[in-house]
């Protein structure tokens, strides 16, 4: 069976805009917030300048503000009236932004749309004078995984499906997840790491810090390059389509935004009748959680 979305790949290796990416145009762009760090501010000025009209857009507890303004869901699209393509700032949108804007372009019918993502150079770790920590990463705080409003389930009363996690490098947000969703342990349970990662050796943090749960709770692993959104997206449909229970998909996006947006694709094209759902634990990024820009993504995706 195909696909419903088609993904091309743009990589540019400068940590300034390429002359030919500042070629390129959008109708609207929504972003996110630009004060996070450095890569933030770059990522959204560039979507500023190279669209016809720009929105600031961000979820808090399911309740979508644009422009610092309280609005509800169908006004999103009706955002979108007249627009041939859209361009959505993914360093600075978390998932439920991403996952908002994307169900509004796609139901307003826009068949080109964008996704730009930022890689840094260096994430900020917590260094505490201890050769034991120094895989850790001090990225994002307060983890409460709670619904996301499209993909609302009650795990307690799904039977048992497949529950695929996308991890990163903090180590406490797989703990979290199986600590507060107990209901997971009956589930057949994924691992999906981005290998290769961002830089060379990234790959091994995220592997020894989610370790322990991997081995308590029998994942099954499986490996995704940290920057592809297509191959992320394709394991995932890869993974439904194997499954001949026909039990829910969970997907939770705890690694790379490259495979948050592919969770996004995945979840628009099978959330209908409870196909699939989300879990996703709303952290607060932290401020100067990065340094600079090392290469810019842009994914553009048609249906």
């Amino acid at each position: 069976m195909k696909n419903k979305f088609t993904i091309i790949s743009n990589t540019y290796q400068n940590q300034k805009a390429d002359t030919f990416l500042e070629q390129r145009k959008w109708d609207i762009a929504f972003i996110g917030n630009p004060k996070t760090d450095k890569r933030s501010q770059v990522a959204c000025d560039f979507s500023k300048q190279q669209s016809d009209k720009f929105y600031s857009i961000s979820d808090d507890n399911n309740t979508i503000y644009v422009d610092n303004i309280q609005i509800n869901r169908p006004y999103l699209s009706k955002l979108l009236i007249g627009a041939k393509n859209v361009l959505i700032e993914a360093t600075t949108l978390a998932c439920p932004e991403i996952l908002a804007t994307l169900r509004a372009a796609v139901k307003q019918g826009i068949k080109q749309i964008s996704f730009l993502y930022l890689e840094p150079i260096e994430y900020r770790r917590s260094l505490k004078g201890n050769l034991t920590q120094h895989r850790d990463y001090d990225l994002s705080e307060n983890f409460r995984f709670r619904s996301v409003h499209g993909c609302m389930s009650n795990l307690a009363e799904s039977l048992p499906g497949q529950a695929i996690f996308f991890l990163g490098y903090e180590k406490s947000r797989l703990g979290t997840a199986l600590e507060q969703q107990e209901m997971l342990r009956k589930w057949r349970k994924y691992a999906v790491f981005g290998v290769p990662g961002y830089e060379t050796g990234w790959e091994i943090d995220a592997l020894a810090n989610n370790a322990h749960h991997l081995a308590a709770d029998k994942f099954n692993v499986r490996y995704v390059a940290a920057d592809s959104v297509s191959d992320a997206y394709e394991l995932l449909n890869n993974i439904r389509r194997d499954d001949k229970t026909e039990q829910p998909v969970l997907v939770s996006p705890l690694g790379t935004k490259p495979h948050t947006i592919a969770t996004s694709l995945f979840l628009i094209e099978h959330n209908e009748d409870q196909e699939t759902t989300l879990l996703f634990d709303h952290p607060k990024k932290s401020s100067a959680r990065s340094t600079e820009v090392r290469r810019w993504h842009v994914y553009d995706v048609f249906w």
